[in-house]
């Protein structure tokens, strides 16, 4: 077994994974979402702020790119939207879906909707889509037409929605805009459960890894018992000791990256790089901060450890990121902020000020 990893050398290794480094970066949405497994994008603008760290495109070239069949936003292992390659959707669905189906039918029974009911729903909404896009306001009056009381906050339209995608009717396409359209979702990839976790473990590793088979599980919403199969099955691994105790990473992926700067990330709220594992304080200073007061935050990181929240002012033609320290930024990553929040004007085409406050 190799030397420990340090929580440096981890975070180094993490951020490889998921694309964070400059010569990790892809170059196109769903390149780096199948890097990532899936980004957080319950809200557009967070996802494009998880696009723009993982990828060279700019926000128009992300925008066109989010028409196209490869890519798509959908829930899944969460109460909450993912954007996604479609083809790892494909087999991400059946494998991961049980669990949250199971409480978005519950969710639906509590709402007074049957589940005969939810099923004659789904097959309209089915029908509906192979004729093609359907936005979502004229979902929502179709279901509205068939009877359904939308109910208070539209808490019976939007389950409705939930298990829709959960049972392969839907999926939202264009991935990156406010208003969301519905299309059919791509059919099914399955395979037996045991082939379809080691998939999955194998390519929670290549993006997460060093991680555990308690991290998988945490991140999927699966069980610890079917992320131990899914370790099981993922082919051939190699045990790490870290800072952390033991972890598991692929064979290709054992030296951390020689970062000889800085690597400082702008990322938007909830991003995976903080909250894809167990243990959060790796990329966390949890003696300065507390994580939940972080995660709904943006938040910035150098060498994968977070420093700052900080926040976006808009105006024409011009951004400005306002940074608040935990502490104090250290002169040495001035430089590589300071080509961070750069970026992040090409991004926007824009001209881009730093102000801490």
């Amino acid at each position: 077994m190799a030397a420990e990893l340090s929580d440096r050398e981890l975070r180094l290794l993490r951020m490889r994974g998921q694309g964070l480094l400059g010569a990790t970066r892809a170059r196109s949405v769903s390149a780096a979402a199948s890097a990532a497994l899936a980004i957080q994008a319950q809200d557009v603008g967070v996802g494009m702020l998880g696009v723009r760290a993982r990828t060279t495109l700019t926000a128009t070239q992300a925008r066109r790119q989010s028409t196209r069949p490869a890519v798509c936003r959908s829930w899944l292992m969460r109460n909450t939207l993912f954007l996604f390659a479609s083809r790892d959707l494909a087999w991400l669905r059946p494998a991961l879906s049980e669990r949250p189906l199971t409480q978005a039918m519950r969710r639906l029974e509590q709402e007074r909707v049957p589940e005969r009911e939810v099923e004659r729903l789904l097959e309209l909404l089915r029908e509906r889509l192979a004729g093609g896009p359907l936005p979502r306001p004229e979902a929502r009056e179709l279901l509205i037409s068939e009877g359904i009381d939308p109910g208070e906050g539209n808490q019976r339209i939007y389950w409705l929605f939930h298990a829709a995608a959960l049972r392969g009717v839907l999926i939202v396409r264009p991935a990156l805009e406010q208003v969301q359209t519905f299309v059919a979702a791509p059919e099914n990839e399955p395979m037996p459960r045991e082939r379809a976790l080691g998939r999955l473990a194998r390519r929670y590793l290549k993006g997460h890894g060093p991680a555990t088979a308690d991290d998988l599980a945490y991140w999927a919403k699966i069980t610890k018992a079917d992320a131990r199969l899914g370790w099981e099955h993922a082919g051939r691994t190699v045990e790490m000791r870290t800072s952390r105790g033991p972890m598991t990473a692929l064979p290709g992926a054992l030296e951390p990256p020689a970062a000889t700067k800085p690597a400082v990330r702008l990322l938007g709220e909830w991003d995976h790089y903080l909250l894809s594992w167990v243990d959060k304080g790796v990329a966390l200073p949890v003696d300065q901060v507390d994580v939940h007061l972080v995660a709904g935050r943006k938040t910035v990181f150098a060498d994968g450890l977070a420093f700052a929240t900080w926040r976006l002012v808009r105006e024409p033609g011009r951004i400005t990121v306002e940074l608040k320290p935990f502490d104090r930024v250290p002169r040495r990553l001035r430089p590589a902020l300071e080509t961070e929040v750069a970026d992040l004007g090409r991004f926007f085409d824009a001209e881009a000020d730093l102000r801490i406050i």
